[in-house]
């Protein structure tokens, strides 16, 4: 069951574009009837968002109860975790898609929203580890045939998705709106299975594109991620992050996502991308969640670039930051609880805290300088 949380599958970088342009081929010259049919030219270009995806298929996944036809835009819904934009680090393709208006902060939802986005990710080498769940806590409701490609597929809050193995790539499509299952918003009126069921036509697309393509057509550019041993030292040092706090000392519980078992596709990106967690605790309440994400520090220029996140997320200038590293943050409007996300140097950070997100932010610049 899909559910609506801080650190969700949707991270990625500004190496791949959501909607990649494929060259038109040339005209040439007309034949005569009685000349023999000139063979296509083979597509020997790395495939592009608009080649696992059509703007029909788009259209057809996110039509409304009324059966009107939308018109899809390539955008980005803005979240805020460094998972839900990784996928292109590990030399993946991501894909998303925009009907209705943008989306604003993440943790704003606005009762006349009505956007709805469709994603479509693939990340090369994912198969062996693809398993039929949702968001790790159990079972996919539903598993379902596609072109003869056994997918999972399932609905709640926020939206529906099916994930498959497709050769030796895990493919995810989800779809995310507001309001979801309430009878509210862009699908007011339908049931889980009329939008699964709508679904269906566009993963069947993506799959076969997928199968048809040539080896080197799905070799997308990576990252180069060197693996290193989870630890909350350097930068993370302790006295450091306890005076941000306002404390006299914090105890570190690390939580590192190599070591998790049968995945939802949000588990599998992070344990891939190397991410780990130092969870700060100290007395009176006061803590943070410290994400690490070593070499993805493009994701955050990411973040502040692409259509919908580079307007919804806001810009900040953290101290100690220099030319080059950016930084988004995400806040209530009701509480002190805000996100803060950072590049410093070739790595990426997430700060999650009922504290001062920033305070933590400047802390740990401080110590990697």
């Amino acid at each position: 069951m899909l559910r609506r949380s801080l650190i969700t599958p949707t991270v990625f970088l500004a190496i791949v574009a959501l909607s990649g342009c494929a060259a038109e081929p040339v005209a040439g010259p007309p034949t005569s009837a009685s000349a023999a049919p000139t063979e296509p030219a083979a597509v020997t270009g790395v495939y592009t968002c608009d080649d696992v995806a059509t703007l029909d298929t788009l259209a057809g996944a996110l039509a409304p109860a009324d059966g009107s036809r939308p018109t899809p835009v390539a955008a980005t819904q803005p979240g805020m975790a460094l998972t839900e934009y990784a996928v292109p680090a590990l030399g993946g393709l991501s894909c998303s898609w925009r009907v209705g208006t943008a989306a604003g902060s993440p943790l704003e939802y606005p009762a006349d929203s009505d956007w709805a986005y469709l994603s479509v990710k693939i990340v090369p080498g994912g198969a062996d580890s693809w398993a039929p769940y949702a968001l790790g806590d159990g079972p996919a409701d539903t598993l379902i045939d596609i072109g003869g490609i056994e997918s999972a597929s399932g609905c709640g809050d926020p939206g529906c998705f099916i994930s498959a193995p497709v050769g030796d790539a895990w493919v995810e499509i989800a779809m995310t709106t507001i309001f979801f299952g309430i009878g509210e918003g862009h699908f007011g009126g339908m049931t889980s299975d009329a939008i699964l069921a709508q679904m269906e036509p566009l993963a069947a697309s993506v799959f076969t594109a997928l199968t048809d393509a040539e080896p080197r057509q799905l070799v997308w550019p990576s990252v180069d991620l060197v693996e290193r041993e989870p630890a909350c030292t350097g930068a993370l040092k302790s006295q450091g992050i306890a005076m941000a706090l306002g404390v006299d000392s914090i105890e570190y519980e690390v939580f590192d996502s190599s070591s998790t078992g049968p995945i939802w596709f949000g588990g599998f990106v992070a344990k891939r991308a190397g991410l780990f967690t130092c969870s700060a605790h100290a007395g009176g309440g006061a803590g943070a969640s410290i994400i690490v994400g070593y070499d993805l520090a493009g994701i955050v220029d990411t973040m502040v670039s692409e259509p919908d996140t580079s307007t919804a997320l806001q810009q900040i200038v953290l101290e100690g930051a220099v030319d080059g590293e950016r930084a988004v943050q995400i806040c209530t409007d009701t509480g002190s609880y805000c996100t803060v996300i950072f590049s410093l140097g070739q790595s990426a950070y997430q700060v999650d805290s009922q504290s001062d997100a920033v305070a933590v932010a400047e802390a740990i610049i401080a110590q990697a300088r």
